[in-house]
């Protein structure tokens, strides 16, 4: 007696961005899934579900760079990351959406949503029935609405981020407000370079000639980078009273960051542990994955 068919998995995605973190989750999520065998293949965020020449103009009209043709502009190719056909789509499929993408414009029957940051913080949200959530932090959780989403993280480094010899010469300061624009700005950052903007090669390189880095988003992967590249790096406090409380939502912070100017003796001390601890959420990350096949399976199969 053959086994039924296991649900394939459709990621609703944007293009590659190598500066949105969520974007690259969505992105390394197919890929990660692939690696284990999953049928898996990124939806285009602007295509609709319904073939057709219709369809086809709307998704120009909305996106034009993102029309339906090879996708080698919309993916990474050092990824194995299909773009998904319309045929994929069938009624047993796990379809992905992150929390800003509101409702279920795929129709999906099964609909995993993966809470990449809190949703309504700075997008609304609008959930439906019977989905099954994910997120990437505790902090980014609403128990009341999900029941308590399971981990799905992805943490993956940047290869333009390297620590450079010890004895390198570093002066100056530079900073991100990313997330943090509400963050009242302090005097550190008043004459220092603003990374906001820039290229990973180009804040590298900032990281390796700069003494301090600050960020006004108190969630940000640079935060870990502009450590492991031997820079200070201290979170600009915003949503906590404390480093205890900042670092009870923000767990892989722990090592190498400060939480405020005051708290730069345990980034000093901790710095060298950084590398260590990214790997090991490296590691974290593919283990989520895998229980996040099985609470799929499980619950849809």
């Amino acid at each position: 007696m053959n086994a039924a068919p296991r649900p394939n998995y459709l990621v609703h995605a944007g293009a590659w961005n190598p500066d949105s973190g969520g974007g690259i989750f969505l992105h390394m999520l197919v890929h990660q899934l692939r690696q284990l065998g999953e049928d898996a293949k990124i939806w285009p965020w602007y295509r609709d579900p319904r073939p057709g020449l219709l369809t086809m103009l709307r998704s120009a009209w909305r996106k034009p760079s993102l029309l339906l043709g090879s996708g080698h502009r919309f993916i990474n190719p050092a990824l194995d990351t299909p773009i998904a056909q319309f045929a994929d789509l069938r009624p047993d499929t796990v379809v992905v959406y992150p929390e800003i993408r509101l409702g279920n414009p795929l129709g999906a029957q099964n609909v995993a949503r993966w809470l990449l940051y809190k949703p309504g913080a700075q997008h609304p949200y609008r959930f439906g029935e019977g989905e099954l959530f994910f997120r990437v932090e505790a902090m980014f959780d609403l128990p009341e609405v999900t029941g308590g989403a399971q981990d799905l993280v992805l943490w993956t480094r940047n290869p333009a981020y390297v620590a450079p010899p010890p004895d390198a010469p570093r002066e100056g300061a530079c900073y991100m407000v990313r997330k943090g624009d509400k963050t009242p700005r302090i005097p550190e950052t008043a004459d220092a370079l603003c990374l906001d903007g820039k290229s990973h090669e180009e804040v590298a390189a900032a990281f390796a000639r700069c003494r301090t880095f600050y960020s006004y988003d108190e969630a940000t992967m640079f935060s870990l980078y502009a450590a492991l590249c031997g820079c200070e790096s201290v979170v600009v406090p915003a949503s906590y009273a404390s480093r205890a409380e900042w670092t009870a939502q923000h767990a892989l912070f722990r090592h190498g960051v400060a939480y405020g100017v005051d708290d730069l003796p345990h980034a000093r001390a901790t710095q060298h542990l950084v590398e260590d601890l990214i790997a090991a959420k490296e590691a974290e990350g593919l283990e989520s994955v895998k229980a996040f096949v099985t609470a799929t399976q499980e619950h849809f199969g």
